[in-house]
This record gives structure tokens, C-alpha cells and sequence, in this order.
């Protein structure tokens, strides 16, 4: 794992955009990487995926507003994927004048991360030279599934749960014996939930811990996801991109292949893993990434 001394982390307020966002630089050597997270997490659960990258990037990312370290603003307004996206951009010239490039070599999105990172590139392409999108998330156009649910329950279903898991628990011990031997965390690389576990639940006064990112928080995020045209999107984007899809993920492949088919400049890789590879396999993520980049 990368030593938390090699890691750099700041508050930083975005006055353009009315939040402060924890930004995390993971170090490396190389061209600036951007990675944005996923839904309902924060940046260090790619930590072990940044890891893999520093040896030929220098690596840089963020905690979603609303989740991790930055700021908590009230659901649901401002939790619309256009913000998110809006973020994305705010960062991205951030980092592009800290580090003092032109252009990010490779932007790095997973899951709703994945498609507010397309949107930001289509808005403003010279910032970017290629873009991996991990298991993106892709609503379907009702047009293209005419009475069917080809996302079994969606977005109001994952709102649903959001509200209803267990915000609070008596400490991070508890928190990953649990977790260990079942449910959507059991086959987590161990370097990522242990990220995820420090950098992803507050410490109580009483003693407990309690997730950062508040069920309200994460059900607005799902429940605005549909309002956003990744489609439309899609077709726009210019930049290079490839499309690593889970095949044991939520995405059915026929959607994805149609996906890709009316979009320009990206292309489809299927993926061996589960909506959430990059925590489940980071390091053949980042192999994955690192063979697609370096494909003439």
C-alpha cells in the first residue's frame, strides 16, 4: 500500500462551485492521472488502483462532494450529476495548474465517477488525452427497452437501500469482521476496504464510527442519475476512451455494446469482475488500463 507519508491531502474551497472538496494526490512519477471515485465512497478506495498506476503516473484525486472528507451540502439539490460533472471540470483545472500541464493524460472514472468524467471531457476536451471508464454507469434509454428492466430495480432500488444500511457501528473492527464474511464487501481487495475504513467512516465522540457519505447524500446521487444523458454524451465525446465493462456487473452487455456502437471514440473491453473491480481487482484493473494505454 502506498505509505500514508507519500500521500498528500488538502481541503481546498471552490468558491465557482460552492463547496470544499478533500483532494488526495497519491504521488508518482510521470503524466498527471485523475482518478474520480464512485457512488457513496471516496478516493482512497482507489488507492490500491492508484498504487498500481504510480510507477508510471503521478496520481492525482478527490473525494466527491458529499462524500469522504469534503463538504456535507443538503440533499437533494445539489447531489444532480451536472454538479458532479461540473466538479469534475473544477478539479481537473486544478490539478492541470498545480502540476503545470496542459492536458490530463488519463482521466479515470469508475461507476457514476466513469460518466461525470465523459461529460466533463465532451464539455471541455483539450484538458484531456485519453479517459478509462470503469463500469460506467449507463441508464437505459427507455426507446431501447421498451416495458423491460434491464437494470433490475435501478436507481430507485439503490436509493432505497442507501436509506436503509447502517450508518453507525461501534468501530472499524466491527465494521470489517462483518463485512469480511459476506455481502458486497467479502471479495474487496483487503488494501481497499482497509482505505476504505479510514478514510471512509468519522469518528464519533461517543467512539463509534459512522459512514462519511450520508444515505440522503448517496440515495439523491442514484436517485438524479437518470436525469443524466450518458448517451448523449457518449456520441459527443472526441477523446480517445475505452469502456472496461463488468461482465459479472449490473450492466447487461447488450446495453453496453449499444452503448459503444453510437459513440465515436470508445472502445469496448469486457472485464472479469463485478460492477466494483476496481476494489475487487485493482491490480488487473490497472493492467488492464496500462495494456489499453500503451496499444499504438
Amino acid at each position: 500500500m502506498i505509505p500514508e507519508s507519500e500521500i498528500r491531502r488538502r481541503r481546498v474551497k471552490f468558491p465557482e462551485r460552492g463547496v470544499e472538496l478533500e483532494l488526495v494526490d497519491f504521488g508518482g512519477r510521470g503524466p498527471l492521472t485523475v482518478l474520480a471515485h464512485a457512488t457513496g465512497f471516496c478516493a482512497d478506495t482507489l488507492a490500491p488502483l492508484a498504487e498500481a498506476l504510480r510507477a508510471h503516473y503521478h496520481v492525482v484525486s478527490w473525494d466527491a462532494r458529499g462524500h469522504g472528507a469534503s463538504e456535507k451540502l443538503v440533499p437533494p439539490e445539489p447531489y444532480g450529476w451536472d454538479q458532479f460533472a461540473l466538479d469534475v471540470s473544477a478539479v481537473t483545472r486544478f490539478w492541470l495548474d498545480e502540476v503545470g500541464v496542459r492536458r490530463v493524460a488519463l482521466a479515470v472514472g469508475h461507476s457514476f465517477g466513469g460518466t461525470c468524467t465523459m461529460n466533463a471531457a465532451v464539455r471541455d476536451p483539450d484538458r484531456y488525452e485519453r479517459l478509462a471508464l470503469l463500469d460506467p454507469v449507463i441508464v437505459p434509454a427507455p426507446a431501447d427497452f421498451p416495458g423491460a428492466d434491464p437494470l433490475r430495480g435501478g436507481p430507485n432500488m439503490a436509493a432505497q437501500i442507501a436509506r436503509k444500511r447502517k450508518h453507525v457501528f461501534a468501530s472499524r473492527a466491527e465494521i470489517r469482521e462483518r463485512w469480511r464474511e459476506k455481502g458486497t464487501f467479502a471479495d474487496w481487495d483487503a488494501r481497499a476496504l482497509d482505505a476504505y475504513l479510514a478514510h471512509g467512516f468519522h469518528d464519533r465522540s461517543d467512539g463509534s464510527v459512522e459512514l462519511a457519505c450520508p444515505g440522503e447524500v448517496e440515495a439523491a446521487v442514484f436517485e438524479s442519475g437518470p436525469k443524466f444523458d450518458a448517451w448523449r454524451d457518449g456520441a459527443a465525446l472526441t477523446r480517445p476512451a475505452v469502456l472496461f465493462h463488468a461482465v459479472q456487473g449490473n450492466f447487461p452487455a447488450v446495453l453496453v455494446e449499444r452503448f459503444c456502437a453510437r459513440a465515436q471514440t470508445i472502445e469496448l473491453r469486457p472485464f472479469p469482475g463485478p460492477h466494483l473491480f476496481a476494489m475487487t481487482k485493482p491490480d488487473q484493473a490497472a493492467a488492464a488500463i496500462l495494456a489499453w494505454v500503451s496499444v499504438p
